[in-house]
């Protein structure tokens, strides 16, 4: 078959005469060699497709990870302003002052009160509780309130409950529990 011209006829009559000398394990082999090119042509090269894109993910996913702040260290951060921004034990008497003051200029009469120090274990932060009792007109408590909470950021309002005498009296009374949060020096 030296000068013989390849045709798609030949090729098929030459196969033909293959698979007749022998037999099945060659039609096999040859359609296990077909389905491997296929699978290599297009398997392979998709799979290698999606693990580069999934490197590239990865490396910009490490990237971002890289420019972050560590969140860690921010908390830390944002936790010693929060105490820095605290007054220090010593200003728990001026604070006193400034409720006493605000509840003479809004017409509150204040009672004995409690004051206790409370210190929080081994952290840096005491709470100073201050239990009132008040009298006056609602709105002129609330606006006692408003005027300590405004002038002293660092005091929540804990409690607060009201009694009234009679049902046409302007007069209130009122339990207060005020903390002051301090910052150890």
């Amino acid at each position: 078959m030296e000068g013989a011209v390849v045709t798609p006829r030949n090729i098929l009559a030459h196969l033909r005469f293959q698979l007749e000398r022998h037999g099945w394990p060659a039609a096999a082999g040859l359609a296990l060699i077909a389905s491997a090119m296929g699978l290599q042509f297009f398997g392979v090269e998709e799979a290698r497709a999606h693990a580069t894109e999934l490197r590239a993910e990865a490396a910009a996913l490490r990237q971002r990870q890289a420019q972050q702040p560590n969140q860690e260290e921010a908390a830390i951060k944002r936790l010693a302003a929060i105490y820095a921004s605290l007054p220090a034990s010593n200003g728990a008497l001026e604070a006193v002052e400034i409720v006493h003051r605000a509840a003479e200029a809004n017409g509150v009469k204040l009672a004995n009160g409690e004051y206790r120090l409370v210190r929080e274990g081994s952290a840096q932060l005491l709470r100073y509780q201050i239990t009132l009792p008040a009298r006056s007109s609602y709105p002129h408590l609330r606006a006692w309130l408003a005027d300590v909470m405004n002038a002293i950021p660092a005091a929540a309002l804990d409690d607060i409950s009201f009694r009234r005498d009679d049902v046409g009296s302007d007069s209130v009374e009122a339990r207060v529990r005020l903390t002051l949060f301090l910052r150890v020096p």
